[in-house]
């Protein structure tokens, strides 16, 4: 009898996970990746990140944006909630010219739906290849919640959004404040 009532408890594990206005936000903290998916993320690997480099191994509990803003403890898996932390939360989208910096986020779109994808966090702007060009951001995400996190560069996850249907634009954000004489 008591087999049956554990079987019965629910499974899902979630924490407290509020914006600056006091908005709650859904998450689910995600179980530790088995062999299936420890498997998919080397295949992921191997196909799209040549350049990557990996952070962590492949872990459960949180996904890119629970890295991003909940301190690696949560998923949160509904891009309509990132949308209402990027507002209450005071994130601007930069505009095209102003460079992001660490620190910022970089957002994938999906054109079609105008539904954010993937979140990471600048930690560096690399050197571009010719003296004059722009630097590139190098990027710190975790791509799903069975999967490890890794570093690259902000096209590198193109092609593999490309070969899972989407048309994508990047879009960069900051909490950082306007300087002396910038507009929003």
């Amino acid at each position: 009898m008591f087999e049956e009532i554990k079987l019965l408890a629910p499974t899902e594990q979630s924490i407290v996970v509020q914006t600056r206005k006091r908005t709650n936000i859904k998450n689910v903290i995600e179980p530790e990746p088995g062999f299936p998916q420890r498997r998919n993320y080397q295949r992921l690997r191997e196909k799209y990140g040549r350049q990557w480099e990996p952070r962590k191994p492949a872990t459960g509990g949180y996904n890119c944006a629970g890295h991003v803003w909940a301190s690696r403890r949560t998923a949160l898996s509904n891009p309509q909630d990132w949308r209402v932390i990027l507002d209450e939360d005071g994130y601007r989208r930069l505009p095209g010219g102003e460079e992001p910096r660490p620190g910022d986020l970089v957002l994938y779109v999906d054109i079609e739906n105008d539904e954010f994808l993937h979140v990471g966090e600048i930690v560096e702007l690399r050197a571009g290849v010719a003296p004059q060009a722009e630097r590139i951001a190098w990027v710190l995400s975790k791509l799903g919640p069975a999967y490890g996190e890794l570093m690259h560069y902000v096209q590198d996850l193109l092609s593999l959004f490309a070969d899972l249907g989407f048309r994508v634009r990047i879009e960069y954000w900051t909490d950082r404040p306007l300087g002396k004489g910038e507009r929003a």
